[in-house]
């Protein structure tokens, strides 16, 4: 089996698949997340932390996800947490780091690139002792609130629903449409409109889908994930985010248009370059 899609699918075929495990799971890991992660939220709230109480109570709550989900997979399916991420006995943490810095590239190109086309839409915002224990705190939780959403969304969401199909286009956009739900809540779909902040979820999650498929492991998306949120928390940011830090530069507000275009754009760039270096070390 060369596929590597395939071979990511077929993780799942170590443990127990029976339909009403997968469905008793769905339900586990929502509960976690709203149940649990609610019961987090509110117990860190109030930790007197400062500025960063917000954050970390938010993390806190997505952390919960992760709790779920690997208990799921490991007490209901009876299988190794790690059939989530990759067929390999280990994690490939350079794969992830390498991940995080292309991503990282594109997103800051394409904030350079949105200060150019629109001078003054961002204003300096730096503030070093307010800072420092964002990137504390971000350094800490970000990686581990994007492994959450990746081991979910684009582990074993992909994986159960890849029990009834293995189509990996046909799976990529059904992963996207369930990581898209959630995201709605967020406050930046009632400051600027249902429709196009869902794409910009949908395409998002789309381009993590692709890349995890593509790759047969969830290193890369990890990687991606995580270096795209920690731009946003401590670099780049706009007021009205769900994160709400103290960044280096601030916009005073999302342009969601120019944020669909460039995240098209860059999902392109990252594709052709990651593959393009894989298929020439595999001539």
């Amino acid at each position: 089996m060369n596929n590597p899609s395939a071979q990511f699918l077929a993780l799942a075929d170590a443990g127990r698949n029976a339909w009403w495990r997968y469905l008793l799971g769905m339900v586990f890991v929502a509960a976690s997340w709203v149940i649990g992660g609610g019961f987090a939220y509110g117990l860190v709230s109030h930790v007197p932390l400062g500025d960063v109480t917000e954050f970390v109570a938010i993390n806190a709550s997505i952390l919960m996800l992760l709790a779920g989900v690997l208990a799921v997979v490991v007490v209901l399916h009876r299988r190794g947490w790690r059939t989530l991420v990759t067929p390999r006995s280990r994690l490939d943490w350079r794969r992830m780091a390498e991940g995080a810095a292309v991503w990282v590239a594109l997103a800051v190109l394409s904030a350079v690139a949105e200060h150019l086309l629109y001078p003054g839409r961002y204003g300096w915002s730096f503030d070093l002792q307010r800072w420092l224990p964002f990137v504390a705190a971000a350094l800490l939780l970000t990686p581990l609130q994007c492994a959450a959403e990746e081991l979910v969304f684009r582990g074993y969401v992909t994986q159960a629903l890849g029990r009834l199909l293995r189509r990996p286009a046909v799976l990529a956009v059904l992963s996207s449409v369930v990581f898209t739900i959630p995201h709605l809540l967020n406050p930046e779909v009632a400051a600027y409109g249902l429709w196009i902040m869902a794409a910009n979820y949908f395409v998002m999650g789309l381009f993590l889908a692709s890349v995890a498929l593509r790759d047969g492991r969830l290193e890369l998306a990890i990687g991606a994930h995580a270096g795209n949120n920690l731009v946003l928390a401590l670099f780049i940011n706009y007021e009205g985010s769900v994160f709400d830090t103290a960044s280096v530069f601030t916009a005073g507000e999302l342009d969601p248009v120019y944020s669909l275009v460039t995240l098209i754009l860059s999902a392109v760039l990252f594709h052709l370059w990651i593959f393009r270096k894989q298929s020439t070390r595999h001539e």
